[in-house]
Order: C-alpha cells, then structure tokens, then sequence
C-alpha cells in the first residue's frame, strides 16, 4: 500500500526557534547578597573584566527597550541588578537584561539597565572604557 503523505514535498528551512529561557544557577546564588534575583542566571565573563559591554551588532538585533537608567551607583551592586529585573518582567519580550554603571566616580554615576528578546551569551561581551559592566541576566527556564 503506497503512503499518502509521499506526495507532500519537504521544504527545509533555516529558521531556528531560538531559546527564550536557559538552565543554570539563580543570580542570587550565584552572587550573594540581600536581594533576590531568582528567576535569572547571571552571564559575566570569565575573565577579570571590569569595563565591558554587549556587543554592538548584537545589541541592535535584540534590543527590546533601554537604557533605563537608574540612580544606584556601583557601590550598591547588585541592588541595581535586583530593579532591572522588574523592568524586564514587565516588558512583554523580555529575556535578557544588561546591567553596567556609567559616568563612575561622578556625581551623576548611574545604572543602566538594557533588555533584550535572546539569551545573552559570553561570546557577546567586550571590552569597553567607559563603565563598569555588572553583568547580563539572563531568563531561567521555570521548573
């Protein structure tokens, strides 16, 4: 008996459904500290970076909203971290954030706070100059 289906033509595609959450520790064990961050995972490089950035080709596919700036200074990292979050869980596409502290050692240091609709992987940082990056937040897959 000849299937049905052998006349329906396979079309391939390359279109990948990319990830909108990730497996891995939450923020706040990941980073110790009084506020909980626990529906994300923290992404910073490997290295001893202090001043870094999201890369800009990358920042500009995924950018959902931002800077946000906020008036914390680095001193009260990861207080910042910990209100970026709620900025991101209020946007509808949401999965990534990207917190780093500009103008430092001014009197108008401040965070800012960059949302973004994918993961933000390491591969995506580099170095920068002009600020103190805190790191990006990624979404944690719920369980």
């Amino acid at each position: 008996m000849k299937d049905a289906r052998s006349h329906i033509q396979r079309t391939m595609t390359s279109a990948v459904l990319a990830a909108t959450c990730t497996n891995g520790v939450p923020a706040s064990k990941q980073h110790p500290a009084d506020y909980p961050i626990d529906h994300y995972t923290l992404v910073k490089p490997a290295a001893n970076w202090t001043s870094y950035v999201v890369r800009k080709e990358w920042y500009d596919q995924h950018l959902v909203s931002g800077p946000h700036y906020m008036a914390f200074s680095h001193t009260s990292d990861p207080y910042g971290a910990f209100k970026c979050q709620y900025t991101c869980n209020a946007a509808t596409k949401c999965i990534s954030y990207f917190v780093s502290y500009e103008e430092v050692g001014t009197g108008t240091e401040h965070l800012s706070c960059v949302l973004f609709d994918a993961i933000l992987h390491l591969s995506e940082f580099e170095l920068s100059a002009d600020n103190i990056g805190a790191g990006g937040y990624d979404k944690l897959c719920q369980s």
